[in-house]
């Protein structure tokens, strides 16, 4: 194999190689299973190069020779693209899913093997010397991608003056082409999120280099000067509706975020070996895929064996109960991930924002959904993933039975009153303003809202105004009259600033006013409540589901009691340990 540049090093964790099933051999076009393969090389896994592509729509299966199954393409071109990379860069090895894993239709040794397989893609894709991308429009993604590179590397060292000012229409038409980079379908399916964390290194047809540390810079670059008004539209530059000059993010569906966080993973991913599987959900939740089942089978090669649950590959497309049976499939394999974290010690699944409506079964109320597209079709919604839940624990034994969850607890704190589910940003200003005026604790609702203003979605807030806004926000929720409230929220232009700040926009919150044990001021805070749940005044309380110190705790669980020691799950709440003094005091109780 020619020089391609690269490093062979492996994470610690994973010295020892898994063999590959079957490797394709480029230069004698054979498929070859791996005791044939490892009697060529003397019993050593040779260095092979492994394809991450994108399906796309198959137009054809292709017979290829010593293959036994037909090859699922979108088309020859990129079989015949792919052989050509190897040729030129002198690649014997391959592995690609569609050539090294039986792809038979309908056939259940076929199936067997997929099952077998798909744990197993991660060690192959971060075993091999580099990963081949394919992206959906991979010729023009190439071209463009060059140019953009181009482009940056002429200009990008400016963020102002006259390089930007003198190279406008150039730098503003290579917007465009960047567009065609970062909204490809390699980007947004959840099979290639683990091929673009696993590999050493990634490659394109021509061969490029695919950095994304190098992308991010440039999506930054790009943003800053479109920010800063150092770029304009000239005269003759492209149109682009999902440019937005001026405003903190300036171009829709570019989140250099996200890759950064991509960054930041391969690290940890590098360090530890695998990721938290709450991370991962919360990362590919709006990524799109062929089948419902792929949602937790894509993101086994991330996760580490203990939240893993059996494979099972089904190629029947009959319904159950009205679902598809990948949706089921789906459904059944997440509610024993579940109860495999949950016995395992780790909460967070009690602390995530979302609950299954539909499911009236006894024992299984707390069980966080796992939304798929055509759920929200249907209406069904489902928060986020707090990620800075997911190192919350509980040491006592937990055991999940039919009748719930078995497990230790805190009482916090009865809820005495709550507003109605969502509600009208004035509304909800209203309500707190008068519960201050009452002599409540608004302290905790506070925090929440400032909280909010500083992670703004719609860049509603711009970093230099968060400050500003939060001490806005203080002196109207504070101040001595509701129609002083008011023109303070209206001179700052706030109401649509919370709208978009995570706290009152969102779906499914509302207004909770908690009484504490040995606290004569009740406490105000803003809560999620699915819609679907009612809150009992009386009989609602706010729990704490953690073991840990109570300081370090971010998150609690609210549940109607309708039993001696019975709880029902209906939201979660932010914790305010500075404002709540509960008692170290742990009660078993079956939380439903």
């Amino acid at each position: 194999m020619a020089d391609l540049g690269l490093s062979d090093r492996s994470p610690p964790l994973f010295s020892a190689p898994i063999i590959p099933f079957r490797l394709y051999d480029c230069v004698q076009g054979v498929l070859k299973s791996h005791e044939v393969y490892m009697q060529e090389t003397n019993g050593v896994v040779p260095l092979y190069l492994v394809v991450s592509q994108v399906w796309g729509h198959i137009r054809l299966r292709m017979i290829m020779p010593s293959v036994a199954w037909h090859v699922p393409l979108s088309g020859a071109e990129k079989w015949y693209a792919i052989r050509d990379y190897c040729k030129r860069k002198q690649i014997r090895w391959l592995w690609m899913d569609i050539l090294c894993i039986d792809q038979t239709q309908n056939s259940p040794a076929a199936d067997q093997e997929k099952a077998k397989e798909i744990p197993k893609m991660a060690a192959y894709y971060r075993g091999a010397t580099a990963c081949l991308v394919i992206p959906e429009r991979y010729e023009a993604f190439s071209k463009a991608y060059r140019r953009v590179k181009g482009v940056y590397s002429a200009f990008g060292g400016a963020t102002s003056g006259d390089r930007i000012t003198n190279n406008a229409l150039a730098i503003w038409n290579s917007i465009g082409m960047m567009n065609t980079v970062i909204t490809d379908a390699w980007f947004t399916r959840i099979w290639t999120y683990q091929e673009f964390l696993l590999p050493k290194h990634h490659f394109l047809l021509d061969g490029q280099k695919l950095d994304v540390n190098h992308i991010q810079l440039i999506i930054d670059w790009y943003h800053e000067i479109l920010r800063n008004g150092s770029l304009r539209k000239p005269p003759k530059g492209k149109s682009y509706f999902f440019v937005t000059p001026g405003k903190e993010h300036s171009i829709a569906g570019w989140d250099s975020g996200h890759l950064d966080m991509i960054r930041n993973y391969k690290e940890e991913l590098y360090k530890k070996g695998y990721l938290d599987l709450a991370c991962v959900v919360h990362q590919t939740r709006h990524k799109s895929c062929t089948k419902d089942e792929d949602r937790l089978f894509a993101l086994y090669g991330l996760i580490p064996d203990d939240e893993k649950v059996g494979v099972e590959v089904f190629t029947q497309s009959n319904g159950l109960g009205g679902e598809s049976l990948n949706k089921v499939i789906l459904r059944m394999k997440w509610m024993e991930t579940m109860e495999k974290v949950l016995v395992g010690g780790r909460v967070w699944p009690l602390l995530y924002d979302a609950l299954d409506p539909d499911d009236i079964t006894r024992g299984l109320h707390w069980m966080p959904r796992y939304t798929t597209y055509s759920d929200l079709y249907r209406g069904i919604w489902c928060g986020p993933i707090h990620l800075d839940t997911i190192h919350h624990k509980n040491h006592h034994t937990i055991q999940v039975t039919d009748d719930g969850i078995h497990i230790a607890i805190r009482r916090v704190g009865r809820i005495i009153g709550a507003s109605t589910n969502g509600g009208e940003v004035n509304k909800v200003i209203a309500c707190i303003w008068l519960l201050m005026a009452k002599g409540f604790n608004i302290d905790p609702i506070l925090e929440q809202f400032k909280c909010g203003l500083s992670n703004t979605s719609q860049d509603a807030v711009l970093r230099d105004e968060v400050e500003g806004a939060q001490v806005a926000l203080e002196a109207a929720l504070r101040a001595d009259s509701l129609g002083e409230c008011f023109y303070i929220l209206d001179q700052a232009k706030l109401k649509r600033k919370l709208i978009y700040s995570c706290c009152i926009g969102e779906q499914n919150k509302q207004v909770l006013c908690m009484a504490v044990k040995g606290q004569l001021r009740p406490i105000v805070l803003m809560a999620w409540i699915h819609s679907t749940k009612k809150l009992e005044k009386g009989n609602c309380s706010v729990l704490d589901v953690t073991s840990g110190p109570l300081r370090i705790v971010k998150r609690w669980v609210v549940a109607n009691r309708h039993g001696p020691n019975t709880y029902t799950k209906i939201g979660t709440v932010d914790t305010f340990p500075a404002s709540v003094d509960v008692e170290n005091t742990f009660i078993r109780v079956i939380l439903d």
